[in-house]
């Protein structure tokens, strides 16, 4: 293999426009976040983001993989930018945002060490023109729409669908920020949400809302979702509120079934955390709904590899 010329070498370092291989579509994060079995480390992450994302463009490239490039480039980054040109969606309703940015801001973690400054420029009226620290712009949204009567109160007049807008969407999303920026989803976080939709701190009766009828299901995805980020390390959660999410979240299951959701298929390994916290009869019982929504046996099949991407 011949050494690369002064000219190539030129070239390489010149390099500053990356993203997913042509034909491609997304980071890779916002998939892997939904499916909380298939990976243990944050880093495995962000070697996905890294793969996905590291290829070139520019004059002569179209596309081409230069992940070793990429990783360089990201070794020298201290500060992330998101401009947003409309208020159509926010940061924590959609999936796109926590897939570039905070995959982005994960990726550098992973190869710097630190994660960097992250701000999002709000440009949507050229005459108010902000820039905030993405920590502030997440946290207002939160505050402002999700944890805001005015927001859930006409969503429970929609039914089911209001229900998934709040667990099948809200809730996946700011786990995506979670998974990607734990430094600003913290327990605090979690604890103010769980007080909202577990223990309907509002008395809006959304607790008997997200109970009732298929609703239930959303309301299981919930709890998966508070007791994935309290099994993976992210919420340091009270031993009473462990307890109280698990028996819950065991009680929907054992009445109602396993919701589609990828913290809820029955080889999701966040079951030994909540089994341990039931009582034998309990768990057993559980166990066995599990055990019926099994399609695979280590007798008669190998285990699937979730993400084939890690390999």
């Amino acid at each position: 293999k011949t050494n690369p010329s002064a000219q190539q070498l030129g070239r390489q370092a010149s390099l500053r426009v990356f993203g997913i291989a042509p034909g491609s579509y997304g980071a890779g994060i916002n998939r892997l976040a939904e499916r909380s079995g298939a990976w243990e480390q944050r880093s495995e992450l962000a070697d996905v983001f890294i793969k996905r994302m590291g290829h070139a463009y520019g004059a002569g490239l179209n596309g081409e993989a230069t992940q070793v490039l990429f990783r360089q480039q990201l070794a020298q980054v201290s500060h992330t930018f998101l401009g947003r040109a409309s208020n159509l969606y926010g940061l924590i309703d959609n999936n796109d945002a926590f897939d570039y940015l905070g995959g982005f801001n994960l990726a550098i973690e992973h190869v710097s060490g630190q994660q960097p400054d992250s701000s999002v420029i709000d440009h949507a009226n050229n005459k108010k023109l902000k820039i905030s620290p993405l920590s502030d712009a997440l946290l207002s949204e939160l505050r402002g729409r999700f944890l805001n009567p005015q927001w859930i109160k006409p969503l429970m007049q929609e039914g089911y669908a209001g229900a998934r807008t709040m667990g099948s969407e809200f809730i996946e999303y700011l786990w995506g920020w979670q998974v990607t920026s734990p430094e600003i989803i913290t327990d605090q976080v979690w604890e103010e949400v769980k007080a909202v939709y577990v223990d309907d701190s509002l008395q809006l009766e959304l607790d008997w809302f997200l109970s009732d009828g298929h609703q239930q299901h959303v309301q299981t995805n919930i709890l998966a979702v508070m007791l994935v980020a309290i099994d993976k390390g992210f919420w340091d959660a009270d031993l009473q509120t462990q307890k109280q999410l698990a028996e819950q979240f065991a009680a929907n299951i054992i009445e109602k079934g396993i919701p589609g959701s990828g913290h809820t298929h029955a080889n999701h390994p966040m079951y030994d955390f909540v089994k341990s916290q039931l009582d034998t009869d309990t768990a057993e019982v559980l166990e066995a709904v599990l055990a019926r929504s099994r399609m695979q046996t280590s007798e008669t099949a190998s285990s699937p590899s979730p993400i084939q991407e890690l390999q």
